[in-house]
């Protein structure tokens, strides 16, 4: 009976012993993260979007590689990169560290936030892409307080003037502030108003609708052609006369 309750005993021992070996053999090895060295190039403070003031710091390592990370102000201070105004408590950059070699340790280093691009009207992706632009020029336009007829006018103007909508902007502040010295019509004359501007450097076709509905020519308009053919009054006039009679 003894020596059953000893081998029992026995028995069980081994088993615990074996399954803490198998727990640690089980176990993930600690993994250990490379820190992140090389030579400051640039250390500066900025303000994200919570309001909490970061340290952007930008590192050359070994590899001629380039890295720009964001710290935190405790991190910063820790590392000597930044004091704090013992008045003011507002961070300073310690210029001296720059061309010094640094370590972070990638755990303090806060993470970029992804940017979130601004949603595109619809009719302002459809401008931008006509005239060639970027969506977010269109769009900035039309938040700036202008309606979608007034900036496809624009840059209908600018295209005709120019080649290509890069005047639109100066042309939709001349048109907001009634300035348009800064333009010259096709007859060397300066406009005075929207309504003679637009006259003078575009026709009817030029104008919102034709683009959204795809009837646009997308050939730019030469305003002196505009003003050498006319509105076509006069064609075609005379027909017939001076036929032969019997």
């Amino acid at each position: 009976m003894f020596k059953t309750k000893t081998l029992a005993s026995i028995l069980m021992m081994a088993i615990i012993i074996f399954a803490q070996v198998g727990t640690v053999l089980a176990a993930p090895a600690i993994q250990k993260t490379t820190p992140i060295t090389g030579t400051i190039q640039s250390i500066t403070t900025e303000t994200n979007a919570n309001g909490a003031t970061t340290v952007l710091v930008t590192v050359l390592d070994d590899q001629g590689a380039t890295q720009k990370v964001h710290l935190s102000m405790d991190t910063a201070v820790a590392l000597g990169l930044v004091t704090l105004d013992s008045t003011t408590g507002l961070p300073v950059v310690d210029d001296t560290k720059v061309g010094q070699t640094v370590e972070i340790d990638p755990a303090t280093v806060i993470p970029d936030q992804p940017v979130e691009e601004e949603p595109v009207h619809p009719i302002a992706a459809i401008l931008a892409s006509f005239f060639g632009l970027d969506g977010s020029v269109v769009n900035d336009y039309h938040e700036d307080g202008f309606g979608f007829g007034v900036i496809a006018q624009s840059l209908w103007i600018s295209r005709n003037l120019n080649g290509d909508a890069s005047l639109a902007g100066l042309i939709l502040e001349a048109k907001k502030s009634g300035d348009y010295s800064a333009f010259t019509l096709p007859d060397g004359s300066a406009p005075t108003n929207w309504g003679q501007f637009k006259k003078a450097v575009s026709d009817k076709k030029n104008n919102l609708g034709v683009i959204v509905s795809g009837k646009a020519d997308n050939e730019s308009t030469d305003p002196s052609a505009q003003q050498e053919h006319g509105n076509g009054n006069n064609k075609g006039n005379g027909k017939g006369n001076g036929r032969n009679k019997p």
